[in-house]
């Protein structure tokens, strides 16, 4: 009996998965190697693209090139808006604030309380005034009635030695008699200067509890309160602001950026209120005030708004945002280049403007420049050695590293 033997063939197909998903055949093993081959390049790639994007430039700076374009350059100053006919109220002397009115952006009248400054120890002295005053009344009744007494006892004695011819009363008696009425008259007078002083203290005093309460200098609107209740305030310092009329409306702000020429009247400005910042306004420069020389405060310009928003009011902080005229086809720079400082940037004796390159080999470069106007990003610099594409530096990838770099500036 003859015995047949099966025998089966297993052939090892080299089709995976992946061939199928790259639409390879079984007898295409050279394209499927190759695709394998695109794969990994392709991962490859990603992961450098990867690590490149998460670890960055080699460069431990920042940079950007140098620019050449136009610049419209913008000076932007902080103010507050006022009214017209402003009158400030002040405290009348030191002492705690101990009440003040709720009132703010509202009207007041003439004579009306705002606030009341903590006078006890006003009343306490007033207290003290008084009874010192009562004292000195009695001091002074008691010298008028020994005055007379003594006036009465000479007047006798006189009378008695004129009849005697001189005999009697005798020559001591006499002169006790008037240096007694001499006395009593000179006491009688400083009684009275005493009870002057008192009266005088105690009207001093009661004067003082008045100027505790602080009132409305003029009937209008109360724009600003520059005091909290419970704040300690000193004599003359400003504690209210109240505008008489409202229209028209106007800020005045210190130009501490010193523009590249004067500002003319009438220039444009936008306004934006930190009570609504997204709402621009517009307004005009009315009136620029020139400290006479020397010079040591910057010049403020007064601006009044055009068309106000209705819920503009004085008192409002604002921000004041001045174009200047264009500038053409001039070297501009971020601003963050001109603060940048590979050392410590808080050094002293930093007062000429500078900027860094990066220079070839990755370090940084000092130049010298002079500054013109910025528009808050980008400034318009001057100076030799500074081309457009240029890479100037912005800042430290790592500000950590800042410090420890700062050898490695040339000059």
């Amino acid at each position: 009996m003859a015995a047949t033997v099966a025998v089966i063939v297993t052939r090892i197909e080299p089709h995976t998965p992946l061939d199928a998903l790259l639409g390879a055949t079984p007898r295409r093993v050279l394209r499927h190697w190759l695709s394998l081959l695109l794969l990994a390049l392709a991962g490859l790639a990603a992961l450098v693209f990867f690590v490149r994007f998460v670890t960055g430039d080699n460069s431990p700076y920042y940079s950007a090139p140098v620019e050449r374009g136009n610049l419209v350059p913008l000076i932007s100053e902080r103010g507050i808006v006022r009214g017209t006919g402003e009158v400030t109220a002040q405290a009348m002397l030191d002492g705690r604030i101990a009440w003040i009115s709720g009132k703010r952006d509202a009207q007041v009248e003439r004579g009306e309380l705002l606030a009341r400054i903590d006078a006890r120890e006003i009343h306490r002295r007033i207290a003290i005034d008084r009874s010192s005053l009562a004292a000195a009344q009695a001091r002074l009744e008691a010298a008028q009635v020994a005055a007379q007494s003594a006036a009465a006892r000479l007047a006798r004695f006189e009378n008695v030695w004129r009849r005697s011819g001189g005999r009697a009363p005798s020559f001591n008696e006499m002169e006790t008699a008037r240096a007694e009425g001499l006395r009593t008259s000179l006491a009688l007078d400083a009684a009275r200067a005493e009870l002057k002083t008192a009266r005088l203290r105690l009207e001093d005093d009661k004067a003082k509890a008045a100027r505790a309460e602080v009132r409305a200098p003029i009937s209008g609107v109360l724009v600003l309160r520059q005091v909290e209740p419970g704040q300690w305030v000193n004599e003359h310092q400003p504690l209210f602001t109240i505008a008489a009329g409202i229209a028209p409306l106007t800020v005045e702000v210190p130009l501490t950026a010193r523009p590249a020429g004067p500002i003319q009247a009438g220039t444009l400005a936008r306004v934006r209120l930190d009570s609504m910042p997204d709402k621009v306004q517009s307004a005009r420069l009315s009136l620029l005030k020139v400290p006479p020389p020397p010079q040591s405060a910057p010049p403020r310009a007064v601006f009044t708004l055009e068309r106000p928003d209705p819920q503009a009011r004085p008192g409002m902080a604002a921000t004041i945002e001045i174009e200047l005229p264009e500038r053409k086809n001039v070297l501009l720079v971020p601003d963050a280049a001109l603060a940048f400082e590979p050392g410590n940037p808080d050094a002293p004796g930093r007062r000429r403007a500078r900027v860094y390159l990066l220079s070839s080999d990755g370090e940084p470069r000092r130049v010298y420049v002079v500054v013109g106007g910025s528009d808050g990003q980008r400034t318009e610099i001057f100076a030799t050695g500074i081309q457009p594409g240029d890479q100037i530096i912005t800042g430290w990838r790592d500000p950590a590293a800042g410090p420890k770099r700062n050898e490695a500036v040339k000059q």
